[in-house]
């Protein structure tokens, strides 16, 4: 998707079949890709479906291909759906320390400060992960609250903002300016709306001429009434006012996200912008494998070898991969 001199293409997304909001950015001067992942997780008391397997494989080879291509390597957060873990886990990731360190050779990384701003558990794999780079990388950048020119583009990173709503024990997350000339794109991972007040200020002032957002989770029973109407209510006024709003992850884990998604269509549509997801920005169909698991089993039972190792103990899959 091209928005004047600014190539944007979603690579993972759950409207892509896999949790990510993973993005390459290209300008004129520079490659960028944003938050290199992505995973899979345990939904309806079911482990991945194998068509998710393997969308996962396919997106994670992409991943890696455009990785390779790459100038910078941008991370929000260390949630593994945005940065690959530095260990084995053939269960939800399909990762490994030797994967992790290959993608980062030689390369300038911008990253979420691992030491200020940070819960416990992202401080934790914000460690490790510099742990497992810092002697690879040709740069490794604390980003938080940074400008970086790289020839006549450049890169804003916000202050630490809310994995959600103001306090949330999931901790913050880095949004990302990238402008070429007039041409402003904002990529906002896991704001969940966004929720917090001070988040949709800030995103609001930007000027972007496209946005993407990490959507609101309402498959989340604990995701309150309250938060739900202060989610949407910001995403309505981003659709009145960003020419171009992707909206995907949380979001589209809901078998109804069409639904919660269109009162934010249709006040885009209104001042005549336009709503997307992920899929609908790259032009594919729109795939929610995670919100459609259920659907997936009874449609497509699994092999009794696959269902064998989704009842085996929690380590053995984690260290051996599923008969696919």
């Amino acid at each position: 998707m091209r928005v004047g001199e600014i190539e944007v293409t979603p690579i993972g997304g759950e409207s892509l079949g896999v949790r990510s909001l993973c993005t390459s950015i290209q300008t004129p001067d520079v490659l960028i890709l944003l938050d290199p992942s992505a995973a899979l997780a345990k939904r309806y008391g079911l482990e991945p479906h194998p068509s998710e397997y393997h969308q996962l494989m396919r997106t994670l080879k992409q991943i890696r291909s455009v990785a390779r291509e790459a100038d910078v390597l941008s991370i929000s957060h260390y949630h593994f759906d945005h940065i690959r873990p530095g260990f084995k886990n053939c269960l939800y990731n399909l990762s490994s320390r030797g994967e992790r360190r290959e993608m980062f050779t030689d390369k300038t990384v911008l990253a979420k400060d691992n030491r200020e701003s940070i819960n416990a558990s992202q401080r934790r794999r914000g460690y490790y992960f510099e742990k497992d780079v810092k002697d690879v990388v040709k740069e490794l950048t604390w980003a938080d609250r940074r400008t970086v020119s790289l020839g006549d583009t450049t890169v804003t990173y916000s202050h630490a903002l809310p994995h959600g709503s103001e306090g949330t024990f999931l901790g913050y997350v880095l949004s990302t300016l990238i402008s070429y000339g007039p041409t402003r794109v904002l990529v906002a991972p896991d704001v969940q709306g966004p929720v917090a007040r001070d988040s949709f200020t800030y995103f609001n002032g930007l000027g972007a001429d496209l946005a993407i957002v990490g959507g609101p989770p309402t498959y989340l029973s604990k995701f309150e009434n309250e938060e739900r109407e202060l989610a949407f209510g910001h995403l309505q006024r981003l659709g009145e006012s960003v020419p171009f709003l992707i909206v995907d992850h949380h979001n589209m884990r809901d078998a109804d996200w069409e639904e919660t998604l269109q009162p934010v269509r249709v006040a885009a549509e209104n001042k005549g912008n336009r709503v997307l997801t992920m899929a609908e920005a790259l032009g594919v169909d729109v795939q929610p494998l995670e919100a459609q698991r259920r659907e997936l089993y009874g449609r497509e039972p699994p092999s009794e070898e696959f269902m064998a190792w989704c009842d085996a103990p929690l380590e053995w899959k984690t260290e051996n991969m599923p008969p696919l």
